[in-house]
């Protein structure tokens, strides 16, 4: 027996033996096999004339697309080539193409696709054209069936491009897609376009970013019912209750994203679909009612976006009850506050991931259904009058939390959890949170990557323990009140931070000692505090420094040599402080963008090494600059704005000024410059704000001045209101399994520096400040406090875009013609103290926009037009002009004295005028000379040893005496 039993395990034992071998042998075979498939001849050619025909269509060189791409290896493999994969299971047939991202961004221009040339891959699944500039699809053979020859076809991508709805000719022949992604190309119209009902086999249909305004509900379906995922976000979509239809007659929709439309009406049909896992429907206007929406959505929703609405009235959180799958809610309304129902006593049936509200009226408190959520990783709570301490219980409570954003609310206190936490974003900036910061706050939160403190009154110190904060990359504590120097601690251990910004605090001490250890720092605002000395060498360790801010401080000296080894630096802000001296000629060395030592006392000329060929913005205004404008200033093609004022500069160098100038702001206000205004300067054709105000300038004012922009040309670019900006996204460890691009799986919080560009032009009797949109619209022109004397050009009455103009005290004469009406946007316009005559043109009352009109002080005449919007100017606008009558002068017009000067009388006016103002100038040099002379007989006499200077001496030391006693008693 036991002899049988073993020959029956010698037997068991062998067959598997055998297995093992025959599965080896059979795997080593398949490699073999596999290693044997290559690509067929026939589509290795059809990839070659594809090559050919985008590198022609594109006008690229032939190495710089699909270099593996290559005819001249005959047994090259072209499934081995870039952008091509095939499957072993068709017999090495090319089944997927990515054709993405051919176009060169800066040489952007549209395209034909040659459908034809796809035909050589019969077995091709997936094709993706996304991100190039094709704007229409051709077949020079099957014209729009060419689709069918591709029956394998399953995904197609054309994401941007500019296709408009002549795809839909042949997309309606492409049977077997089952993924279409038309995102952001140049289709409109109604919804759904005609062709689609085609595509019965559809699972996955993108359409955002196009311009489809309305829907249509025709009996039959549009839409192929075997719709899963339907994306029309970002389109310009306002559907009525039966434009709806056509979509929630789609009942295996399990995603639906209508966001960033023009929806009004509320979705109630969407209750249909039993099957809805993701609902987005934020940045729209609807404006139903909550309580009777919200609980007869789907059951099955897992994210639902109501973000960003024109919701009002009341919301119960209690009626999501229903929902016991979400995982994702948002919820706010652009119009007004969403009134929370306190529900203390309701457990809610779900576990929220992510949690964003905003503009709510919570009662001051955060939901107290959140004290039973336990798998937070983002909650978002802005706007809504939150008050109390920070809420720590709710961070501890969540231990897979990743960020906590309560910005813009009311809370008074910041206190941390008692645990260590692994939180990574923390924004409480725009609170009223007092007191100074926790010192262990790098304790408890070692892991934070962006810290957002901003705006509040917060005092003290920063603690030391935010050295410990490795992974910190951005700091934001700006607008508070923070004092003490910066922890060297911090200065070594956060290496990893990339922005600081401590803006407008009472920070105080040296900036960057030899110490600082910031290797990854990228952007660094240190303005509106109380640094002194020098710049630190510390800083040449952040070699990847683009941005420094060091403005409003009491930094004095000059600027270090060394600063010209930070390669990486491009924008440069040092105004308001005490600098002097010669700008080094380091500069050279950087490519700056942007450059403002405004406010300080540097001296010497306008350094000649200043690097323009990426410089956009210099701002040298208000030092104690000499000599002529340099020359290579006007020829930058870069340089927007020129800001020179109050120097003591005295020339300018336009000889060379260059003809792709694209300078479009340029101030020279109060220097000294005494000669004719040049006509070269008129060749800076693309300016929209020139100010050479208060200067000596003298002779006529150029003709040429009607050749310039003033607005009334449309810049090739547009120009650069910000001088910086940055975006940091935070990437969460989980992700909402979507098909659609949500932007939940990604938190992007976005920093938009405050708009830098800023520019003070005079307007409407007003030194104003000019930032953002407000600057890109204004157009002015200052000539004021100048010699110019003559008439004014006519051509300047054409300059039909311009608000603001300003010639007043100078020495012009002439009238005032009717063509002024031509200024349609003028709201600024001053001629006073000048010599016009004639009388002021009816036709100013055509100027609908103008605010500010003063014609003050000449020699005007006639009768003040009063009507329409001139009714509101006062008496003040026309005094000086004695020959001026009707309201608002109150001054008749019947009188003799009313009628206009004759041209002799005028004459002889002028003539008067002239002498006077030659009997002032000798009467002050007089009153000069009689004051000087007094005080140096003064000076003789008390010099002299002598019984009358001893006795003045006496007197003064008395006085001082008696001063000093009073001084003392009243102590």
């Amino acid at each position: 027996m036991r002899t049988y039993e073993r020959y029956w395990w010698w037997v068991k034992e062998k067959k598997q033996m055998a297995l093992v071998l025959f599965m080896i042998v059979t795997v080593m075979l398949q490699l073999q096999m596999k290693g044997c498939v290559g690509c067929l001849e026939t589509e290795r050619m059809g990839l070659l004339q594809l090559k050919s025909y985008l590198k022609n269509d594109f006008e690229v060189e032939e190495e710089s697309m699909m270099k593996s791409w290559s005819h001249e290896d005959p047994s090259s493999d072209c499934c081995q080539w870039e952008r091509v994969k095939c499957s072993d299971a068709t017999g090495g047939h090319v089944v997927h193409l990515s054709l993405d991202s051919l176009e060169r961004y800066y040489e952007l221009k549209d395209h034909s696709l040659n459908l034809s040339l796809l035909h050589s891959f019969p077995r091709l699944q997936s094709l993706n054209f996304s991100f190039n500039w094709f704007s229409d699809l051709f077949d020079p053979i099957n014209g729009h069936k060419s689709f069918q020859k591709l029956e394998k076809l399953r995904t197609l991508d054309f994401l941007d491009n500019r296709l408009n709805n002549s795809v839909f000719t042949f997309l309606s022949e492409a049977r077997s897609l089952r993924t279409l992604n038309l995102s952001y190309n140049l289709l409109d119209g109604v919804f759904p376009p005609n062709g689609l009902e085609n595509l019965v086999e559809l699972e996955v249909l993108s359409l955002a970013g196009n311009t489809f305004n309305h829907a249509k509900f025709i009996q039959g379906a549009l839409l192929p019912s075997s719709l899963h995922v339907l994306n029309l976000a970002r389109n310009q979509l306002s559907l009525t209750p039966k434009g709806y239809l056509e979509i929630c007659a789609l009942l295996n929709l399990r995603e639906l994203d209508l966001s960033f439309n023009a929806l009004t009406n509320t979705p109630y049909c969407l209750a249909n679909l039993s099957r809805l896992r993701t609902l987005e429907l934020s940045e729209n206007q609807i404006s139903g009612d909550l309580s009777s929406f919200v609980p007869g959505l789907p059951s099955t929703l897992e994210y639902l976006s109501l973000f960003d609405n024109d919701f009002n009235g009341s919301f119960w959180f209690s009626s999501l009850v229903n929902h016991t799958r979400l995982t994702v809610f948002k919820l706010s309304s652009k119009v007004g506050k969403i009134q929370a129902q306190d529900e203390s006593s309701w457990l809610p049936p779900f576990q929220l991931k992510m949690l964003k509200l905003k503009r709510f009226d919570l009662g001051s408190a955060i939901p107290s259904f959140l004290a039973h959520q336990h798998d937070l990783r983002f909650i978002h709570i802005s706007y809504s009058q939150l008050t109390g301490p920070f809420p720590g219980w709710l961070v501890q409570n969540n231990t897979k939390l990743e960020a906590i954003i309560l910005n813009n609310n009311f809370l008074t206190e910041f206190r941390l959890p008692t645990l260590v936490h692994g939180i990574q974003v923390l924004d409480i900036s725009s609170n009223r949170i007092y007191g100074s910061l926790p010192k262990d706050i790098g304790v408890v939160f070692p892991h934070l990557k962006y810290i957002n403190f901003s705006s509040n009154h917060n005092h003290g110190t920063i603690p030391s323990s935010m050295g410990e904060m490795r992974s910190l990359e951005l700091l934001d504590m700006s607008y508070n009140r923070l004092y003490g120097q910066l922890p060297k601690t911090f200065l070594r251990g956060c290496y990893s931070l990339m922005m600081l910004r401590l803006s407008n605090n009472q920070l105080q001490g040296k900036v960057f000692p030899r110490h600082a250890n910031l290797t990854s720092l990228v952007l660094l605002y240190l303005d509106g505090n109380s640094f002194d000395g020098s710049l630190g060498k510390g800083l040449l360790n952040s070699k990847r420094l683009d941005l420094l801010d060091i403005s409003d401080n009491r930094f004095s000296g000059t600027i270090p040599f060394w600063i010209g080894k930070m390669s990486d630096l491009t924008h440069l802000y040092m105004k308001g402080n005490k600098l002097k001296g010669p700008l080094p000629h380091q500069l050279q060395n950087l490519q700056l963008q942007v450059v403002d030592i405004s406010n300080n006392s540097f001296s010497g000329s306008i350094p000649e090494n200043i690097a323009v060929s990426w410089l956009r913005d210099l701002r040298l205004h208000s030092n104690q600059f000499v000599g002529s404008v340099p020359s290579y200033l006007f020829k930058s093609e870069e340089l927007q704005l020129l800001d020179l004022r109050h120097n003591n500069l005295s020339g300018m160098s336009l000889d060379t000024i260059g003809k792709t100038s694209n300078l479009r702001v340029l101030l020279l206000r109060n220097n000294s410059f005494r000669t004719h205004i040049p006509d070269m300067i008129c060749q800076l054709s693309n300016v929209g704000l020139l100010d050479l105000s208060h200067n000596k300038f003298k002779g006529a004012i150029p003709s040429c001045f009607g050749k310039m922009s003033f607005g009334a040309q449309t810049y090739d670019s547009m120009f650069s209101l910000y001088d910086y900006s940055l975006e940091f996204s935070f990437f969460q460890s989980w992700s909402y399994t979507s098909a659609l691009y949500l932007v939940d799986t990604v938190v992007q919080i976005s920093l938009q520096t405050t708009p830098k560009t800023t520019v003070n032009f005079l307007s409407k009797s007003r030194y104003e400040t000019y930032a953002g949109n407000i600057l890109q619209d204004m157009y002015g022109l200052d000539l004021s406090s100048n010699q110019l004397s003559g008439e004014i050009p006519v051509e300047v009455w054409d300059l039909k875009n311009i608000i603001s103009l300003n010639f007043s005290s100078n020495r012009l004469i002439g009238s005032i013609p009717g063509s002024i009406s031509n200024l349609k946007n003028l709201e600024s316009l001053d001629l006073s103290n000048n010599k016009l005559h004639g009388n002021i043109p009816p036709q100013l009352a055509d100027l609908n926009n103008l605010g500010d009109f003063n014609v003050s002080y000449n020699n005007l005449s006639g009768e003040i037009p009063f009507k329409a919007h001139l009714v509101t100017f006062e008496a003040t606008s026309y005094i000086g002009n004695p020959h001026l009558c009707g309201r608002p002068t109150n001054k008749s017009c019947n009188l003799e004295g009313a009628t206009e000067p004759s041209a002799s009388k005028r004459a002889k006016e002028e003539e008067e005028e002239g002498d006077g103002v030659m009997d002032m100038v000798w009467f002050y040099w007089t009153c000069g000379s009689v004051y000087i002379s007094t005080w140096l007989a003064l000076f003789a006499f008390l010099c002299i040893d002598s019984r009358w200077s001893r006795e003045w001496f006496y007197r003064v030391d008395l006085v001082v005496h008696h001063l000093q006693r009073f001084k003392d008693g009243c102590n």
